[in-house]
């Protein structure tokens, strides 16, 4: 739980894009270095976008004063121990490396490298802090290599971690912009499934406009799933758009992007939950103790799971613990485990119930989501063991592609459940099969079979469990289909969830 808050706090203080500022940050403790951020670098040649610009480090007014009631900033003048670094590896000069060639002067940060190589030729970048003035606001300098690299704050001299603070930032440019390298293919990816989302919004409100008639609440649901994610699509594309340009995080672009994508999941998943169940297909509506169990169920998943896309947008950039990174997927792995054994649960009863009914066309689609569910579910589970195989690595291996495990295959995987079930729940003439009613299969007496006609060879037909009059059906498909007796026909409705 310090560990989530802490990351709440470099999120909402220090940290913004590539960049870390120094707000009377403390010096680390003598002979000592502190690791703080990481940052994820495209060289000029390896860049997605073609650029004119290598990337760079900017080191902006980084000074250093002192706390000490006996020593003042122009005592410690000449106090060389300090030093910001963004690096691979890294030590503290002593008087044996002096010595031995390995650094000019005692109590400075040195590096491992062949002799006769300055820092940059094995892309390490150092920048001094002085108690002194310094004498121009910023220092920049050219990085050639791709990587992941490692903001170091050292103390290599003996002052004390309380007599000093710094100020200043730290700030990367990638050669296309501000976005981190393992940020970047975000903006794109988001780009385009923005445009699908779009393609299939106007394509069901077509078909819903086309059959108005015979839409019911199931359409409504998966219409609303489309607009989700469609500003979804949009606000993190701003998102990232904004922050590579400015250089900024908007804090408010992330959390209104965050909450749009957990209400957009949380909507489909409780989606698929009450279709299993039933609703506006089976029974007109849900037990209340199964709603609120439903409704408890969506809050404690939203925030879960925006605890989950906190942590897993920052854990590079913080250097969280694996530990704890696990320990907050953990949670809505089970709960997305808890919510798929509900639904198939529910789906068998369903299925049974049907068959038992003889309900052959609802029973036949229904067959169909659980094949589509069994795909989604299997591909989701390779997903995961997938993510933690990726997540225990060093980030230097897969940064570049981690986008895909985070975004790009979850997203894949949400559109194939979405596309097949707008092909399942597509409006049509006869949608209203699919609605809240029962089909009344053919008896061996014949006397249902005499009700058959050129809609039904097999001598079915389909009628309302309300057993409502034609005359408040007129614009109906009931009113051209119910053309049977009243009496007998009619069955007495259900509340699905009920322990009677």
């Amino acid at each position: 739980m310090k560990a989530f808050a802490a990351l709440c706090l470099g999120i909402l203080g220090s940290v913004s894009a590539q960049r870390y500022d120094f707000t009377d940050v403390k010096i680390p403790v003598n002979k000592s270095l502190n690791m703080l951020y990481v940052y994820f670098i495209f060289s000029q040649e390896e860049s997605p976008v073609p650029s004119a610009h290598k990337p760079v480090v900017r080191f902006e007014g980084l000074k250093a004063h002192s706390t000490s009631l006996t020593r003042t900033d122009e005592s410690l003048a000449g106090y060389s121990g300090l030093q910001v670094s963004i690096m691979r590896r890294s030590l503290c000069s002593t008087d044996a490396d002096v010595e031995a060639g390995f650094s000019k002067i005692k109590d400075h940060l040195i590096v491992q490298r062949p002799i006769g190589e300055s820092f940059a030729d094995v892309f390490v970048y150092k920048h001094d802090i002085s108690f002194a003035p310094p004498s121009t606001n910023y220092v920049s300098k050219e990085i050639d290599k791709s990587g992941v690299y490692i903001l170091v704050f050292s103390n290599c001299g003996n002052l004390d971690v309380h007599e000093a603070v710094v100020s200043g930032s730290v700030v990367v440019k990638n050669p296309y912009g501000h976005l981190p390298g393992n940020e970047y293919f975000k903006m794109p990816f988001y780009w385009w499934l923005g445009l699908v989302y779009l393609f299939l919004a106007v394509l069901w409100g077509l078909l819903c406009v086309r059959w108005w008639n015979e839409i019911f609440n199931f359409h409504i649901c998966i219409a609303s799933v489309l607009m989700f994610g469609l500003v979804e699509c949009f606000l993190w594309y701003v998102y990232y758009a904004d922050w590579n340009g400015s250089g900024h995080r908007s804090h408010f672009l992330f959390g209104s992007s965050v909450l749009f994508a957990i209400t957009k999941t949380t909507t489909s998943y409780m989606l698929v939950l009450v279709a299993s169940l039933g609703w506006s297909v089976t029974v007109a509506q849900l037990d209340a103790k199964v709603l609120c169990r439903i409704q408890l169920l969506s809050v404690v998943y939203i925030i879960l799971n925006f605890v989950r896309e906190i942590v897993l947008s920052f854990r590079h950039s913080h250097s969280l613990p694996l530990a704890f990174v696990f320990l907050c997927l953990l949670p809505v792995s089970l709960m997305n485990g808890g919510i798929f054994y509900w639904v198939f649960t529910a789906l068998t009863g369903l299925m049974d119930t049907l068959n038992a009914k003889g309900q052959s066309e609802k029973l036949l689609l229904f067959q169909r989501l659980w094949c589509i569910l069994v795909i989604s579910l299997t591909l989701a589970a390779l997903t995961l063991f997938v993510q933690v195989f990726a997540f225990s690595r060093n980030a230097t291996v897969l940064w570049k592609d981690q986008w895909l495990l985070t975004d790009g295959i979850p997203h894949a995987i949400f559109m194939f459940v979405l596309v097949a079930m707008m092909f399942l729940w597509a409006p049509h003439k006869d949608s209203q099969r699919y609605a809240y009613s029962q089909q009344i299969g053919g008896c061996e007496d014949g006397v249902l079979g005499s009700m058959g006609g050129p809609d039904h060879p097999d001598g079915s037909i389909w009628t309302d469990e309300v057993g409502m009059d034609d005359s408040e059906n007129v614009d109906s498909f009931w009113a051209s289909t119910h053309k049977g007796p009243q009496s007998g026909g009619t069955v007495a409705p259900s509340v699905f969830g009920t322990n009677g």
